[in-house]
């Protein structure tokens, strides 16, 4: 229905209005027939009851040749004698007309326009949706490229995935692989020979070896290693790391086809394997989520989303799911509950921009609960088991349900919903665990992108959170399986993960949200921005409100800061000595710094409600060293890298950049398409306090290459609210 119609509901009340008193020439010929009926249908789901007549509703008019209501309304009723009739004042009575002989008047042209099909030469002044109801392409991309270019797009990764597996294969024992988060098993036994296949042991971690009775799924879990897997071997001598697959695995034991044709000297591996060689295991290529990639893309070819993707046919908003259902959520703000209404409304497509704080989750949520009383069934998605965890239960205890989760309305707590986990019964968090057993046919199923391959497509609603942390590619695999989609995410922070070096040039390897949505996207009008945050200290906000969303953000509430602070964003400017690890860089001044800062913060804060974030996993471990030296119950303390944390937050965050040099090279941090959107995502993170402990000389220097206006500009919103602090090494306390 038109979203005209929708906010003329939404600011119509019959009292106070005028029931319309019909004129000689009401009722002539329209010479069309406008369609009514739905128009009703829409009405019937409002409260919008006939004054001192609840057999009746009303249907606000608007003027004869614009949208602008004029106050006055019909009554509609469904009765047994006469069906449905259109109910109208003539002088001091009532008269009426039957729905289908009111289509074809000429009065019916004054409802023509809550119909999307009509387009009114002007909106009314008070309307107000981000949104029109037929939203035309702004380009349009031919098809078969289109598909083309996607598969072309998934080798690509496929190859580099395997080359840069190849290559820290080739400097790493799979040990320091595993030490280092890869996939990898640290140590396994050779036990001959069935044909070509290896017979092979994973040996378990040594503290699991001795508590544990049932391997089942051991290696999966715990090293990453999957049945088809295409693995490197490791050993002693020049001819390991060896390519091969993983063929079985039962508990700690499984095959692997070594691939022969690779091997220079095959005589010479079958005498390591014969002499008890220290051997172990790192992936190669788990080729299992490109090739549901490329099946999807197959998929998409005979889909009616292909078009929508191509900008072969414009976007509307005719829906019936937002009539159909009523609010769900009375603490929505306004621009939550007009996203979850367009959302509902659109008939392919809605993007939400949520930046961070402002209750993105949370409309996703009333989206799903309006949904399924609408009657349809909902598939939510995320990229990452991380993002799928935290739509279905969120912060949630055993006896505390979040609000902003999926948990809190399903069947083990207010039951307006069934809810599936998709391998929930394989996840840490017992909450997510009770959904993994849930019925096929429930009408909320959450999973990763990925996992939803094996799904029918017999959805009416995907909601894909943190959309722009997937790739066009992983997001064809849930799109395919239903009949609409919202994608919600913010493409001002993080892009999709790129095995590659540098970010994608093509959108293809960005988010569908950015392809369909952001500037240059197919579309302009498909989506809009929650702009009310709630997270953090307006100080805190400030800078990333200025530099990444043009001052659009506003504050929702007042949060205080800590009470031992002076200010509750500060920079602390320190050089020192960086290391380079395996490709990663560590910086240990830097770390002790950021230990003392912590020691402070424990003045007012319980140890995990503090949040270390660096861009670097080196960093990570020296500083989680520091920590647990200096700092009782140290090991509290949430250190991770500024990837693996967007999507949390703490009361308190300090951030470590590391990268300290004179010449300026601040390495990915400095790259023009991802270096400030990781920059926005790092200053998000804290409610009440945010230090930054970095080397302003080396972030503010310039060189080619590097997006140093925006660290310039950085560097002065500090020095400018006299916040940045010069710090001596040697007079660090650590």
């Amino acid at each position: 229905m038109s979203l005209l119609f929708d906010h003329a509901l939404s600011n119509f009340s019959p009292v106070g209005g005028h029931h319309y008193e019909v004129t000689a020439d009401d009722f002539a010929s329209a010479k069309e027939r406008v369609p009514v009926k739905p128009i009703v249908e829409f009405a019937q789901h409002h409260d919008l009851a006939f004054p001192g007549d609840d057999e009746y509703i009303s249907i606000p008019l608007h003027g004869t040749d614009n949208a602008t209501p004029t106050g006055e309304y019909l009554g509609y009723a469904n009765t047994d004698l006469r069906g449905e009739i259109i109910v109208y004042r003539d002088g001091d009575d009532r008269g009426s007309i039957s729905l289908s002989e009111f289509a074809e008047t000429k009065l019916a042209r004054r409802v023509r326009f809550w119909h999307s099909d009509y387009q009114p030469p002007s909106l009314p002044e008070s309307y107000d949706r981000p949104v029109d109801d037929n939203e035309p392409s702004r380009k349009t991309i031919d098809s078969n490229s289109f598909c083309a270019d996607l598969e072309e797009y998934i080798g690509n990764e496929r190859d580099a995935t395997r080359q840069a597996n190849e290559g820290r294969a080739q400097s790493n024992t799979a040990r320091e692989i595993y030490v280092n988060g890869g996939n990898a098993i640290p140590t396994v036994e050779y036990r001959g020979q069935d044909g070509e296949q290896l017979r092979l042991e994973a040996q378990p971690l040594t503290d699991e070896s001795d508590d544990r009775d049932d391997w089942a799924y051991y290696v999966p879990n715990t090293f990453g290693i999957y049945q088809g897997n295409e693995i490197l071997l490791h050993g002693d001598g020049d001819v390991f790391p060896l390519p091969a697959t993983v063929e079985t695995i039962h508990g700690l034991r499984f095959t692997a086809s070594i691939h022969w044709s690779d091997v220079e000297s095959s005589n010479s591996v079958r005498h390591h394997l014969s002499n008890d060689a220290d051997l172990g295991i790192s992936l190669l290529l788990n080729t299992v989520p490109t090739d549901r990639e490329l099946e999807a893309v197959a998929e998409l070819q005979k889909d009616a989303f292909l078009d929508v993707l191509t900008g072969q046919r414009p976007i509307t908003f005719t829906n019936g799911a937002t009539a159909q259902s009523m609010q769900a959520d009375d603490d929505l703000n306004q621009e939550q509950q007009l996203a979850s209404e367009l959302a509902l409304l659109a008939d392919d497509v809605f993007c939400i921009h949520g930046p961070p704080g402002t209750g993105k989750t949370r409309t996703l949520i009333e989206i799903v609960r309006r949904a399924v009383e609408a009657g349809e069934r909902v598939l939510v998605c995320a990229d990452s088991n991380q993002a799928v965890d935290n739509i279905v239960v969120g912060e949630s205890t055993v006896n505390d349900p979040d609000d902003s989760s999926l948990h809190r309305y399903a069947q083990y707590e207010n039951g307006e919903f069934t809810l599936r986990r998709l391998n929930g019964s394989k996840r840490s968090n017992d909450l997510v665990r009770q959904y993994g057993t849930t019925n096929e046919s429930a009408d909320v199923v959450a999973g990763t992108n990925n996992s939803t391959a094996g799904l029918p497509s017999e959805f009416d609603l995907l909601v894909l959170d943190e959309a722009t942390q997937a790739t066009c590619a992983s997001s064809c695999i849930p799109l395919v399986k239903a009949d609409r989609v919202v994608l919600a995410g913010d493409h001002k922070q993080l892009p999709p993960f790129s095995t590659t070096e540098e970010p994608p040039e093509s959108s293809l390897g960005m988010s569908l949200f950015e392809h369909l949505y952001a500037d240059g996207g197919v579309y302009e009008g498909v989506g809009m921005q929650l702009k009310t945050q709630y997270r953090m200290h307006r100080d805190i906000a400030a800078f990333s409100n200025s530099a990444f969303y043009n001052r659009e953000l506003r504050n929702g509430r007042t949060v205080e800061s800590l009470p031992s602070r002076d200010e509750p964003m500060e920079a602390f400017n320190v050089g020192g000595s960086v290391e380079v690890d395996d490709y990663s860089r560590s910086n240990d001044t830097e770390a002790r710094l950021v230990t003392y800062l912590v020691q402070e913060l424990s003045d007012d804060l319980s140890t995990d409600e503090i949040g270390v974030i660096t861009p670097y996993t080196a960093q990570v471990r020296t500083i989680e060293e520091r920590l647990q030296d200096h700092i009782q119950n140290g090991n509290a303390v949430t250190v991770d890298t500024i990837d693996s944390f967007q999507g949390s937050e703490r009361e308190a965050i300090v951030l470590s950049l590391v990268r300290s040099n004179s010449h300026g090279n601040i390495g990915f941090l400095g790259r023009e398409k991802d270096g400030p959107r990781r920059l926005n995502v790092a200053l998000t993170r804290a409610k009440r306090y945010c230090a930054v402990v970095a080397d302003f000389h080396t972030l503010c220097y310039e060189t080619s290459g590097k997006c140093t206006d925006l660290y310039a500009r950085f560097n002065r919103f500090f020095e400018e609210t006299d916040r940045r602090r010069d710090v001596d090494p040697d007079f660090i306390p650590i």
